[in-house]
């Protein structure tokens, strides 16, 4: 399928579908931003929903990458699919309009049931974006997650890398091997700059050095990243740890026969608490002073 026939569907307005789609509090919700490299970075924000059929509003409690991404460039690709079988999802694209620290969005996010007894965290601030596009809501078949992860079992083991290197960590390996686990891919389109998420629960870690993806659904969606392109891979177990791993899609190769995706990893983003931020590689600082001379 071509670039143009896959977006024929897309609309410049959210569909009233889709404005309801958005609105329950426990569904994965995720914003993705382009850093100052041109990579994409992927944020779970849960406050986050269509209000009219030309505006998403998502709020802010931590700033962290995503919203320091956004002040330098506003282009998002915000993705929600829901938490219960059958799965749906629903993509768009848009752009930072202007923040505010009041409002009636705000007193929304912070009597919703996730932060209304927390009294220590609270949305202090919301982000206001313009729908440039937006797709329809679509079905996520499950019969294809079940075939992915059937190709993983017979053929993920034919992908490993020769590394001595663990790149993931003990957390980071197991959030991504897995069989069942949150995980989408962001890449940027390279027709307008704009983040593109696609869920790829059957996507999976070689080894600690390599993740794979069978194309075993929405594999029309995933034969459009670009090779050689940057890409973010979000994971998340069902306890709410999660991590995000960028690197280089380097396109699809048979390993013992099966068709796979190969994304090499080379930088990975812990974003849950208690330390958010990057984790691989090291970030290497100054040692500690601990002997003073005049």
């Amino acid at each position: 399928m071509s670039k143009k026939s896959k977006m024929a569907d897309w609309s410049s307005e959210a569909s009233k579908e889709a404005i309801e789609f958005t609105q329950p509090e426990i569904m994965l919700k995720l914003v993705g931003t382009v850093d100052e490299r041109g990579w994409p970075h992927i944020t779970f924000i849960a406050m986050n929903r269509i209000i009219d059929k030309n505006t998403i509003v998502w709020g802010a409690f931590t700033t962290g990458t995503s919203k320091k991404n956004v002040s330098k460039n506003p282009k998002q690709g915000i993705f929600y699919m829901t938490a219960d079988i059958p799965f749906k999802f629903l993509q768009i694209k848009a752009n930072l309009s202007h923040t505010t620290k009041e409002g009636k969005d705000l007193e929304y996010f912070n009597s919703t049931n996730l932060f209304r007894y927390f009294p220590y965290y609270r949305i202090h601030t919301a982000y206001y974006n313009n729908i440039v596009s937006s797709s329809p809501v679509k079905n996520l078949p499950l019969f294809g997650i079940i075939k992915g992860i059937i190709k993983n079992v017979i053929g993920k083991g034919g992908a490993k890398t020769k590394l001595k290197e663990k790149r993931l960590n003990v957390i980071g390996y197991k959030l991504f091997t897995a069989a069942i686990a949150i995980r989408a891919i962001a890449y940027i389109d390279p027709s307008n700059g704009y983040p593109i998420i696609i869920p790829c629960i059957q996507l999976q870690a070689a080894d600690y050095n390599r993740l794979v993806f069978p194309p075993s659904v929405l594999k029309e969606d995933l034969y459009q990243i670009p090779i050689d392109s940057k890409v973010a891979v979000f994971g998340m177990n069902f306890d709410f740890a999660s991590q995000v791993v960028k690197g280089t899609f380097n396109g699809f190769k048979r390993f013992r026969g099966i068709k796979f995706g190969i994304i090499d990893i080379e930088e990975i983003y812990n974003s849950s608490p208690v330390v958010v931020g990057k984790i691989y590689p090291e970030i290497k600082t100054r040692p500690k002073v601990t002997d003073f001379h005049l």
